[in-house]
């Protein structure tokens, strides 16, 4: 068997930010890249963890309460230098829910104090004591299918010059008088939109994965391995990680996991795009 180098993800705040299920983004990363026989390592980092952002080939972030993403503020900004050298170093970043929030210049909460975010793109968030919530159709600049998903948010608006990636066929945009949303700068990828999002969109986990395996300097043709060979080592919350690497077969056939998410996206897709005619 041809042996690669190790594709290594990191989910940040996956004790605090993963309010939706969002841990099964980051299981579905490392299932696809498994699929198509690639060496793939996942460790889980939280607030006060030593983290190399450097060491990793994808970082995910997933959505939180409001208070979660406040309380993320101080220690991703102490971060700030370190991950958005690997911005620039084109990493692949996912961030779901209000958790692009943090790319931002500031989020001012409902109460009106006014907290210093990352700074990375020009925008800022706006929190209300209303939520923003419903089912989402979206059609994106970098991808030919659309893409579903499920809105749950407290921002009333973004503000800032900043491209949107996507286009809301069905729900609110950023604000209330766009129908674009979320945020695109290189490899980094933000969006409002739950699910868990790529758990429900097979065109977003393909493109995904595509374009992961596309950064490798690494990639070969691998021989199809018979027998997974699975190692896991120790794992425990707070000062310690989880980490998880793993060969299995590249015959995508045996796994049916994405024909069933196939069938469900279609079937959504449909029901949801029917909801949209009735109010055209």
């Amino acid at each position: 068997m041809d042996v690669r180098n190790k594709i290594s993800i990191l989910h940040l705040y996956y004790d605090l930010m993963n309010l939706y299920g969002d841990w099964a983004n980051v299981e579905l990363m490392v299932r696809a890249l498994q699929m198509r026989g690639q060496e793939v390592i996942l460790h889980r980092k939280s607030l006060g963890d030593e983290i190399s952002f450097a060491e990793y080939d994808i970082i995910y972030i997933g959505s939180g309460t409001e208070r979660s993403l406040l309380a993320c503020l101080p220690d991703i900004n102490a971060r700030k230098e370190s991950l958005l050298k690997c911005i620039e170093d084109e990493v692949f970043v996912l961030a779901t829910g209000n958790s692009h929030e943090i790319f931002g210049k500031a989020v001012t909460d409902a109460s009106g104090n006014r907290h210093e975010a990352l700074g990375l793109l020009d925008f800022e968030t706006v929190q209300g004591d209303a939520r923003i919530t419903g089912d989402c159709v979206c059609e994106a600049d970098f991808i030919q299918e659309k893409l579903i998903g499920f809105i749950n948010r407290a921002s009333i608006g973004q503000s800032g010059n900043v491209a949107r990636p996507f286009v809301f066929l069905l729900s609110q945009g950023a604000d209330d008088k766009s129908d674009k949303e979320g945020i695109r700068y290189k490899n980094l990828l933000g969006t409002y939109m739950t699910g868990p999002i790529l758990v429900r969109n097979p065109p977003l986990i393909k493109y995904f994965t595509d374009k992961v395996m596309e950064r490798s300097s690494t990639i070969q043709n691998v021989s199809v391995h018979q027998e997974p060979n699975i190692k896991h080592a120790d794992f425990a919350r707070g000062d310690k990680q989880e980490v998880e690497n793993a060969y299995i077969t590249e015959d995508s056939g045996s796994d049916l996991f994405f024909a069933h998410q196939e069938k469900a996206y279609q079937k959504a897709l449909a029901e949801l795009s029917a909801r949209i005619d009735r109010r055209s």
